[in-house]
């Protein structure tokens, strides 16, 4: 992650909106939105505050009512819990969709709302918040409590409070605050609906990192805004000064010491050396990488936690399996997510190649980094060896050390350059026609060799 100035100054943009002409029992009060632009300053700009931790949304019910999570994104909570992410690229950290979506929020009871507050953060054009927020206080005759996809609140009871389009300005921290032109609220309302649209001028990945929702009470308590803890970063230049890791032990720092001695020297070490394993033409991976430790490090789909995860240039370790595997597979964990970052990593340069087919699927790219990481940084482990514990369920398309597994067998038998040849797939386009061109064989064709040479091995019969 390229590293910013935190005193970047944010800019200011009012926009008033008038309301849609809605036939309502309550009608709201036209909005006013004041936008914040930040770095790295927790969300609190010179025009917008920080987040409240003790808002009407904190113990409201928040619910999806269109739309789908994206796979990477935290679960809904992530909206309402007073917590933001320490840096611009961290998916488990906030929701967001895959495509645009609506979600509800019952506050529990009518709610005299007196402002609303979305926060977002991403570094590329996917940052701008773009989405049209209503209420409803059920006392429509046709009133629809959960509008869906292509059903217009208007029409069923829901009111209009304000349309946000956040995309004419720099990627960033991004804060909009709703409040009514006039008046100490919008009016009393149990419900709030937002219906967020993906941002246009992204390509590839366009829906916004959404990191907190605030609605304040009119008649609330005194709002309590996120503390921003004080961070604890260390930087690293590597030997020969084109390499710079940032490590951010905010949350962990008694794991600042072991880091220092034992994990950065080997992924600083080794980073350079994957670059040139896997090198594509006309891509430089980034020459800046942030570590960041974290209490727990969940991502969808695996609440039990994970031990990292990377996006972008950034690494995110979960602390409590560091502290635990400082002798362990810590620092192979290091390794494996290192590999990411040169697979998709935004270095600088691009393929000018057109693109043929996709993304390789998740299996590939997740066998590359075991396959490094198990066969030839720490090969002596054995990590991803097939026994006869586990040969009768493994499969070439298993992911991680199975895969890994695999693609060495292919590359002991078919394809020296495989490493290489896959990562260059990864840019200008994978099928699996490719496997058939490098080894005269088809992906299931290898995969069955591959098995049975396992199970002769080890004198199993199939």
């Amino acid at each position: 992650m390229k590293l910013r100035n935190a005193s970047t100054r944010p800019r200011l943009i009012l926009r008033l909106l008038p309301l849609l002409a809605i036939a309502a029992p309550i009608h709201a009060a036209p909005a006013q939105i004041t936008f914040g632009l930040g770095q790295d300053s927790g969300f609190a700009t010179k025009t917008t505050p920080a987040p409240a931790t003790n808002d009407a949304a904190a113990n409201a019910t928040f619910k999806v009512i269109a739309g789908t999570p994206d796979p990477n994104s935290a679960p809904l909570a992530a909206l309402h819990d007073g917590k933001i992410p320490r840096s611009e690229d961290e998916p488990g950290s906030n929701f967001f969709f895959n495509g645009g979506g609506r979600v509800l929020v019952d506050l529990g009871k009518p709610t005299d709302v007196a402002s609303i507050a979305t926060y977002s953060w991403h570094p590329g054009a996917r940052a701008a918040q773009n989405y049209a927020v209503y209420a409803a206080d059920e006392a429509a005759k046709n009133f629809n409590p959960q509008p869906g996809a292509g059903v217009q609140p208007a029409e069923v009871g829901w009111q209009l409070l304000a349309k946000v389009d956040t995309s004419g300005n720099k990627p960033g921290q991004h804060a909009v605050c709703i409040t009514p032109g006039s008046g100490k609220s919008f009016g009393k309302f149990q419900r709030v609906l937002f219906d967020i649209q993906t941002n246009p001028k992204a390509q590839g990945f366009s829906d916004t990192f959404f990191s907190e929702i605030d609605i304040v009470d009119a008649n609330g308590p005194t709002l309590e805004r996120v503390k921003i803890p004080k961070r604890i970063t260390a930087v690293f230049t590597s030997k020969d000064k084109n390499f710079h890791y940032t490590l951010d032990v905010s949350e962990a720092p008694d794991l600042q010491e072991w880091c220092g001695k034992n994990l950065i020297p080997v992924l600083e070490d080794w980073y350079p050396k994957i670059i040139g394993l896997i090198p594509v033409t006309g891509v430089t991976p980034s020459h800046e990488i942030t570590f960041t430790l974290k209490d727990m490090t969940l991502l969808p789909g695996h609440m039990d936690g994970v031990p990292a995860y990377a996006s972008g240039n950034s690494v995110v370790f979960n602390a409590k399996f560091m502290r635990d595997q400082q002798t362990g597979e810590a620092i192979g964990a290091g390794i494996h997510e290192i590999v990411h970052v040169v697979q998709f990593g935004s270095g600088q340069g691009k393929r000018n190649r057109p693109r043929s087919g996709g993304q390789p699927p998740t299996w590939v790219t997740e066998g590359v980094a075991d396959y490094i990481r198990w066969f030839l940084y720490e090969p002596q482990s054995k990590g991803a060896e097939i026994t006869t514990r586990n040969v009768g369920r493994a499969k070439y398309d298993d992911s991680y050390r199975t895969t890994a597994n695999f693609f060495d067998w292919v590359i002991k038998n078919h394809e020296k350059d495989l490493m290489r040849k896959l990562n260059i797939a990864t840019h200008d386009g994978y099928t699996e026609q490719l496997w058939k061109d490098w080894t005269g064989k088809t992906l299931q064709e290898l995969g069955a060799d591959w098995k049975k040479a396992n199970m002769e091995r080890l004198g199993v019969k199939g």
